[in-house]
């Protein structure tokens, strides 16, 4: 197929040749326009030569693309961050939710070790202290055990008794949990008998029902520190419950004396309930009426 610049060229030289036989013209002239015709040619062919790539690189630069990678990038960029809800659900327990669990906040929790009761005991001293990690929280309603906003403190916690650097730990009480209206420190309430110290400890404040206290002792003969359990009408007990707004127990005549509680409706005990100090065998046991 011949190109469109010969095609051109051709038809000029047979134009040529054909004024040239019907007019006569001389061979100057028509050198002249011959010359004329190829530079006219020549200029032509060079404006095409150079339109040529400026029209292909134009269509290459206007090609959109067609990889698939880019156009997820793009778009991911632009949508931004993505945003993490916040977390509103506070501190979960490590503890079973039972009794007043289900009524408490958890603010934080704080590492083991932790001391909640603390008072000065023969040559040493008595403790309440956590084995492991303790929740600190709050009331979110009020009820028998407290009012709304009241502290609460649980955790694993032992009973020692602290002798220089020694730690001696009588008692457990495991997922103990308590309220008090204030974060203070608490005391282990003392009662003198001529034989042994005795140091009674009641975290819970309030309970509607009576108040639940554990008793240690110190022999004052060999200086032993041990736990005392309850024993009434044949049934032994690790705790003393007592009523909240009686006297606290005390001793009356090397004998404890204590109010039992008052349920709802019923009538105050007009004389306490008596207990014996049995050292021997760890004891404090309910006189017979």
């Amino acid at each position: 197929m011949i190109s469109f610049p010969a095609f051109l060229l051709q038809c000029w030289y047979n134009w040529g040749d054909m004024q040239i036989t019907q007019k006569g013209l001389s061979p100057i002239r028509t050198t002249i326009q011959t010359a004329g015709a190829i530079l006219a040619l020549s200029l032509l062919l060079g404006c095409s030569s150079q339109k040529a790539p400026i029209s292909v690189t134009a269509t290459v630069e206007a090609a959109p693309s067609t990889s698939p990678t880019t156009t997820p990038s793009v778009s991911s960029a632009a949508a931004g961050p993505v945003k993490i809800p916040a977390h509103t659900e506070g501190i979960t327990s490590q503890f079973p939710l039972e009794g007043l669990a289900s009524s408490v906040i958890i603010d934080s929790v704080n590492d083991a070790q932790t001391i909640r009761a603390r008072t000065a005991a023969g040559q040493g001293e008595l403790l309440m202290i956590s084995s492991g990690p303790e929740e600190r929280g709050h009331l979110n309603v009020s009820s028998n055990y407290g009012l709304e906003g009241d502290q609460t403190y649980q955790a694993d916690y032992s009973i020692v008794y602290r002798k220089g650097n020694q730690d001696q730990e009588l008692f457990r009480l495991p997922a103990f949990l308590f309220a008090q209206p204030t974060d203070r420190v608490l005391d282990f309430a003392k009662v003198s008998f001529k034989e042994a110290d005795i140091y009674l400890l009641t975290p819970q404040y309030k309970s509607g029902h009576g108040l639940a206290g554990y008793a240690f002792a110190i022999d004052k003969r060999s200086g032993e520190a041990f736990p005392l359990s309850f024993v009434q009408d044949g049934i032994v007990q690790d705790t003393l419950i007592y009523a909240e707004l009686e006297p606290a127990p005390v001793n009356d005549h090397e004998q404890l004396a204590v109010f039992s509680p008052v349920g709802a409706g019923g009538e105050p005990e007009l004389e306490p309930r008596v207990y014996t100090l049995d050292l021997v065998n760890h004891q404090f046991v309910a006189r017979k009426i």
